[in-house]
């Protein structure tokens, strides 16, 4: 029995399709992980050298760039670069004062052609030959205020979700330069002196206002970030608004496992990981809003330790990836089942075929097989149209599922052939759900337009393995038994010579 041409082409777009989505939920992935490692890196910065080798480190993995430099406002008024991978450029003053007014003005600027760009043709020979395809992104801090530069070689190179990237990690950027210069103010006031009472209220200001710039940067994706104490009750949330509708502090103080389904598998895995104080990442699972309804979370964390070893709870990031997910479980199923019925399709049934073989050989319980082809089914097609026959298969396939088993997998092989996988299950015991399934679609009326319809009956043939035999062995024995079926009449159940 051969799938229809039109059946295997479906299948093939489909598998196509999932393997794109699976590529663009490794990006995706990927993306997450350097945000995230971005946020833990950044906020250790040591001074401007070491902040510019910390975002080209984290986005060199996430933008394919060739070179990058930093062009600031000099003490004198004039933009220079001022840090550049490419040693050539430093100190290079930067003329088209327009192209850079224009950045911190609207915001990240993408060039797909330098060569097309008159500001950027204004620039010295060394940076106007660094880049034939150029993305600029504002620095706007009270301690640096310019633009970064990310260039390539050839022209139109970038695309609009690296321009898209860039744009969310410009703020972390903005937000650490802040972090820093606040660290660098406290420094200085504690080596000066002991900080004053207004002092301390002018510092403490100042990583409010840091915080504040690292939840808006938060803001520009669906994550949130979190701590749990050493008893996994949260303790810190931030973001936690716009993706759950839950305002932090609704969070604080609640166990994180009560807004997950602890029956889940995934979730039950990251449970005992945490119970382990082992790390975790992108584990995806189930996860409640407020609003009563569940996205799908790619959940990341590493265990906090304190003085001594002593666990202090978790540090991590959540990403919500329902829409993602969503589309591959759907592609999945659409891969897996038959299009028009809805059953389980050829490639299902073997998946499941190979495991209950496995048990008949380790436990020796029989296995069965049903083979099940409509009476004269080509006469629905000729007097009432291929639209009526499909109907017809499809109630076909709603008897077959409400009648066997839960534990039974039934599947159509294509045109009007439907097989029935039978675990545990001898011969007497297969005969008699046959014999079911034949009285229930005996019993039926089946629509075919126009207010008619029509009895319907259907052959069955029954093999039964009790030792390990492959598939295509045993789909043949049955395929007998139901041509068996055919030749004594139609309409009833067949079962294999016991020979076996």
């Amino acid at each position: 029995m051969v799938a229809p041409l039109a059946d295997v082409e479906r299948l093939r777009e489909t598998l196509v399709e999932l393997d794109r989505l699976r590529l663009h939920e490794r990006a995706q992935r990927l993306e997450t992980e350097g945000l995230l490692r971005g946020l833990r890196m950044l906020g250790e910065a040591r001074d401007a050298d070491d902040l510019f080798d910390i975002v080209v480190g984290v986005l060199r993995d996430l933008v394919p760039f060739d070179d990058v430099f930093l062009v600031a406002l000099g003490g004198r008024g004039g933009f220079r670069v001022v840090r550049s991978t490419a040693r050539r450029l430093l100190g290079i003053r930067w003329s088209p004062q327009a192209l850079l007014q224009r950045v911190l003005a609207g915001g990240t600027v993408a060039l797909f052609d330098t060569a097309q760009s008159p500001d950027w043709l204004a620039l010295p020979a060394p940076a106007r030959e660094v880049a034939r395809s150029a993305i600029m992104v504002p620095i706007r801090s009270q301690a640096v205020s310019g633009a970064m530069v990310f260039g390539h070689a050839a022209p139109a190179f970038f695309s609009p979700a690296h321009v898209s990237l860039l744009k969310r990690f410009t703020p972390l950027i903005d937000q650490a330069l802040e972090t820093m210069a606040a660290r660098e103010r406290l420094e200085h006031e504690r080596l000066a002196a002991r900080l004053a009472d207004a002092g301390r209220r002018r510092a403490e200001a100042e990583i409010r206002r840091a915080r504040d710039l690292m939840e808006s940067a938060v803001g520009y994706a669906p994550i949130y970030l979190w701590e749990l104490g050493p008893d996994l009750r949260y303790t810190f949330a931030e973001g936690t608004a716009k993706v759950l509708g839950y305002l932090p502090e609704e969070l604080l103080g609640r166990p994180a496992v009560d807004f997950f389904d602890a029956a889940d598998p995934p979730t039950r895995a990251w449970i005992a990981l945490m119970d382990r104080r082992e790390p975790f990442e992108n584990l995806v699972i189930r996860r409640r809003c407020k609003s009563g309804s569940k996205i799908w979370a790619s959940v990341s964390g590493m265990p906090v330790f304190g003085a001594g070893g002593r666990f202090e709870g978790y540090r991590g990031i959540t990403l919500d990836v329902t829409e993602s997910t969503e589309a591959k479980l759907k592609l999945e199923q659409m891969a897996l089942h038959d299009a028009l019925t809805g059953l389980a399709n050829r490639r299902k049934f073997l998946d499941h075929f190979a495991p209950a073989m496995a048990r008949t050989v380790r436990i020796g319980e029989p296995l069965s097989l049903l083979a099940i082809d409509i009476d004269h089914f080509k006469r629905i097609n000729d007097a009432y149209g291929h639209p009526a026959g499909d109907e017809v298969l499809v109630a076909v396939a709603r008897i077959l599922e409400r009648t066997v088993r839960r534990t039974d997998l039934a599947a159509r092989f294509g045109g009007e052939e439907f097989m029935v996988l039978l675990a545990d299950t001898d011969t007497e015991g297969a005969v008699d759900v046959a014999e079911k399934l034949r009285q229930a679609v005996e019993a039926e009326r089946f629509a075919v337009g126009g207010g008619e319809s029509v009895g319907m009956a259907i052959s069955v043939g029954v093999a039964t393995a009790h030792r390990e035999t492959p598939f295509d062995d045993l789909m043949e024995r049955a395929d007998q038994a139901l041509y068996a079926a055919k030749l004594a009449g139609r309409n009833r159940v067949r079962a294999e010579d016991p020979a076996d």
